[in-house]
């Protein structure tokens, strides 16, 4: 696949919103940034960065929900909804505290990643430890307490029986995870 450069368009949700802050004001981070929070929208492999963002930003009522991340991601489109030095309401635990999240737009219904949006993700990843200026832990939003199926693909709950023509695949979603990981990280594999 051909290496593109990053680009990364900014439109920050509005700190009025909920999406953005509590009570109409950003939080900023009181803690050291440890981690990278991978997440996937889903199953809707159909949506935009944008059309997220707009969800986010104004929910069913125009007051928006108490949802966001710092980027989403579909291909090789990147969206920045968060400076950097905010906290970001995608967790749903204490981690929204000291981490950065990536909001992952899948191919399928399964919520498997392109390859294009798996190299722009590296991408991104290496671009955000770079901003940070140290090497952050990657994790999903599945590795919390609730294990929430998320990022689906990359999961063991997931199962591909008859999913757009699949068997079973026997690879389960911890191996695709660790090996996700380790290609984000920069090392071999995949």
């Amino acid at each position: 696949m051909k290496k593109t450069e990053l680009k990364v368009t900014q439109n920050f949700l509005s700190p009025d919103k909920l999406a953005r802050g509590l009570n109409g004001k950003p939080v900023y981070f009181s803690k050291p940034i440890e981690k990278i929070i991978i997440h996937w929208i889903g199953p809707y492999p159909h949506h935009t960065p944008t059309g997220v963002r707009s969800w986010w930003e104004n929910g069913s009522d125009k007051r928006g929900v108490q949802a966001s991340t710092h980027y989403v991601i579909k291909e090789s489109e990147v969206l920045q909804c968060l400076p950097l030095n905010e906290v970001g309401w995608h967790s749903s635990d204490s981690r929204n505290y000291n981490s950065i999240g990536i909001e992952v737009i899948p191919m399928n219904n399964a919520g498997e990643f392109s390859k294009q949006t798996i190299e722009t993700l590296k991408e991104l990843v290496q671009h955000i430890k770079k901003e940070i200026g140290k090497d952050l832990v990657l994790e999903r939003h599945f590795d919390n307490g609730v294990k929430k199926d998320c990022p689906r693909f990359y999961t063991p709950v997931t199962s591909l029986a008859g999913v757009e023509g699949r068997g079973v695949n026997p690879e389960g979603g911890d191996q695709r995870w660790e090996e996700l990981k380790k290609y984000l990280n920069n090392f071999e594999g995949m």
